[in-house]
């Protein structure tokens, strides 16, 4: 049942925003850039937000979420706040290949490959910097930037439900933004999907 809310109580927009299609073909995680199909979607992402008045932003430190919130920061005119904390799960040496091991870290939040990040700590660093901003920026427009399996920790950590088919259902978002509603109390209190770029047929 969601909290009813009173008429003076502040409310927090979060708008996050999962980076737009990356050139999978770098092997560098960090600095792999968006696709020219890509940056023509992060164009995508300003037309949507650009009656939005933000008034703090920030983003996981990789490449393609910086690229993606580009034409919205400089349309803005925004300072991109960068968090260390919101970067990807860190890929051990099997990758993120394979059905069967996404599914055993989903069924085992605590699981990990050799050398990976189990979604526990995925989880974990990713709330530790929400939860600062909403406790620093109550009642204000947030523009976040992030990726599928962070926003998806992020999503299970409010809602336990929120599992592997989930994650699956946006995996393929790219972008995708999707605005959450908090209260005083940093509980979510509204959800709304702005934006659907489905690339599962590409």
């Amino acid at each position: 049942m969601q909290q009813r809310l009173t008429v003076d109580a502040p409310v927090t927009h979060i708008y996050f925003v999962r980076h737009a299609l990356p050139d999978y073909s770098w092997l560098d995680d960090r600095h792999m850039p968006l696709t020219t199909e890509g940056e023509a979607d992060a164009l995508k992402v300003m037309h949507v937000l650009k009656d939005v008045n933000f008034d703090f932003c920030i983003s996981s430190p990789y490449k393609r979420t910086r690229q993606t919130i580009a034409p919205v920061v400089r349309e803005s005119n925004l300072i991109v706040h960068v968090d260390e904390r919101l970067k990807e799960r860190v890929r051990g040496i099997l990758g993120n290949s394979g059905t069967e091991l996404q599914i055993r870290r989903w069924n085992n939040f605590d699981f990990h490959e050799k050398d990976g990040e189990s979604m526990t700590s995925l989880q974990q660093r990713n709330m530790a910097a929400l939860l600062e901003v909403l406790n620093y920026h109550s009642g204000e427009n947030i523009l976040f930037s992030t990726h599928g399996a962070a926003l998806s920790a992020i999503l299970n950590f409010y809602d336990p439900s929120f599992t592997y088919k989930d994650f699956k259902r946006i995996e393929k978002f790219t972008p995708y933004i999707l605005r959450l509603t908090f209260d005083n109390a940093n509980q979510i209190v509204a959800k709304k999907e702005l934006l659907i770029i489905d690339k599962s047929r590409n």
